[in-house]
């Protein structure tokens, strides 16, 4: 039923795919959706909650080891950038992963505050376990410039992952064909050169 839902939400979106689609798609029956999930939103978040675990527990590993490395020092802000990104974006270059990515990219802007907030809650735990600990190695940064920062990380990464074609269309270039860990270095490089940056300065009028 979820490979079912998460096809489906791929082509049409949350708003566009209803129970019976899913239900025909799985061959099943009402029973068993209404089930297991209860409603449709029950089922969204069943399909987070089993997709979204293997990168959770891939960061949480990498962020508990440069935590033990670094008891006695702070981390550079690449290490733990790269805790936070590789893991999704290994994850993201899966052939078998690129419908669970539109899903994820198509729901995290959907109108209906409830179906962000699924997208929200699955990775919340680690991701503001990564936040906190980027934080205290951006001590140079306001709490705003820091928020904004990470706006821009999160945005350079979603975009990555969504793979829409963009830049390749715009310059008829084939970067996109690139393995994975340059595209994570890229990111990577990229993204500590702005936490790394120091604040804007405040102009006048």
């Amino acid at each position: 039923m979820l490979c079912a839902a998460e096809k489906l939400f791929a082509q049409h979106g949350y708003a566009g795919t209803s129970l019976r689609a899913v239900m025909a798609e799985a061959d099943v029956d009402t029973g068993a959706i209404h089930y297991h999930f209860k409603n449709k939103l029950g089922l969204l978040k069943a399909l987070f909650e089993e997709r979204v675990q293997l990168v959770n527990a891939q960061r949480e590993a990498l962020l508990a080891q440069l935590e033990q490395r670094h008891a006695n020092d702070p981390p550079s802000i690449e290490e733990v950038l790269r805790a936070f990104i590789a893991p999704a974006l290994r994850t993201a270059y899966g052939s078998e992963e690129s419908s669970f990515n539109r899903v994820a990219a198509l729901c995290s802007v959907d109108p209906l505050k409830e179906v962000r907030e699924v997208v929200f809650k699955a990775y919340d735990k680690t991701a503001l376990r990564f936040a906190l600990l980027l934080r205290s190695v951006t001590p140079h940064l306001s709490e705003t410039e820091f928020q904004w920062r990470l706006e821009c990380m999160y945005g350079a990464m979603m975009y990555i992952r969504s793979d829409n074609g963009r830049v390749s269309h715009m310059l008829n270039d084939r970067h996109r064909s690139d393995p994975v860990e340059k595209v994570i270095e890229q990111l990577i490089a990229f993204t500590a050169a702005g936490f790394a940056g120091s604040q804007m300065a405040h102009r006048q009028g």
